[in-house]
């Protein structure tokens, strides 16, 4: 439900991470849109949940890929 970056964009952004070796995750929640995991209803459950594992998962991404 992503309008701003859809499959066809996002699948080319990762060809092209491919290519450059970078390290780079990818997590998919369904059923929301762009931006959901700072504007989101939180009294929907699958809303909350997938904006706390965004949080989460971007905790983790940043202790591991850039520690000194």
């Amino acid at each position: 439900m992503d309008h701003v970056f859809p499959p066809e964009k996002r699948r080319e952004t990762e060809a092209i991470l491919q290519k450059t070796g970078v390290n780079y995750e990818t997590h998919l929640y369904g059923g929301t849109v762009h931006g959901f995991a700072v504007r989101t209803d939180v009294s929907i459950p699958y809303q909350k949940f997938a904006k706390e594992g965004a949080f989460h998962q971007a905790i983790r991404w940043f202790d591991q890929w850039l520690k000194n």
